[in-house]
């Protein structure tokens, strides 16, 4: 079983981007293999970079106001967990407070490190990170792992309250929409949107081999399905294809 996922908006993009970096810093963080400390360091700089965006932190903080709001007007229900909506909000408030309380660049600490520039300049040349070019980088990566460790998790540590951030918005974002069992007629799907405003698209399919095109406006979604080829332009399929829709706006 594979999902993809399609953001309507910026917000939810840069949430999705932060998702998957975080995840990955955090499994090459948790080895003991200086190799794959130094993939850490590359995703580094890229986490530092979406981080220090303000129009994402503006965005996002707005959009958490917005939730609280739409979550506070659940409190009458009987229809609702009031202890479960107690909690997220909950959540809501201490994760928000975090993002708005992290004063200047959260990335500051890597910009700003001579040490860490160095090897940044360096990425992009073929080799360029080799011990005749970065004989500081070298010593480093036959460091202890505990020491390598503890110089990431230093500077990853402003950035924590985005990997928070971004978990909550996307888990409640995901636990709005409801699955549906649909067909691509030839390997293609489309829907209009009846006039309703989406966050997220999730597409869960039972055949891992093929991958989605998707795209999407006010007026139409459509998705289309091809076959994964390694070795020669992926194929469109022509045949149906069933999978799991879900249409997401919290």
């Amino acid at each position: 079983m594979i999902v993809y996922e399609y953001p309507f908006n910026e917000l939810v993009r840069s949430m999705l981007r932060l998702e998957y970096l975080f995840a990955r810093f955090n499994h090459f963080l948790r080895s003991d293999d200086p190799e794959l400390h130094h993939n850490a360091i590359a995703i580094l700089f890229d986490l530092g970079d979406i981080g220090s965006r303000g129009d994402i932190k503006s965005l996002l903080l707005k959009e958490f106001e917005r939730q609280k709001y739409t979550l506070n007007g659940l409190k009458s229900s009987q229809k609702v967990d009031q202890e479960t909506l107690s909690q997220t909000l909950s959540e809501l408030d201490a994760v928000a407070s975090r993002v708005n309380s992290s004063t200047g660049r959260p990335n500051s600490m890597i910009t700003e490190s001579e040490w860490l520039n160095a090897i940044r300049t360096r990425l992009n040349i073929p080799g360029g990170t080799s011990p005749i070019d970065l004989p500081s980088y070298h010593v480093w990566k036959n460091s202890p792992s505990t020491e390598r460790r503890k110089l990431l998790e230093g500077y990853i540590s402003p950035l924590l309250p985005w990997q928070e951030a971004c978990q909550l918005f996307l888990r409640l974002l995901r636990e709005s929409g409801e699955a549906k069992d649909v067909l691509a007629h030839n390997g293609s799907f489309q829907q209009a949107p009846s006039g309703k405003v989406y966050q997220l698209m999730r597409i869960t399919l039972e055949d891992d081999t093929l991958f989605s095109e998707i795209s999407a406006n006010k007026y139409l979604l459509s998705v289309r399905f091809l076959k994964a080829d390694r070795d020669k332009k992926a194929q469109l399929i022509n045949a149906d294809v069933p999978f799991k829709l879900t249409l997401c706006q919290f």
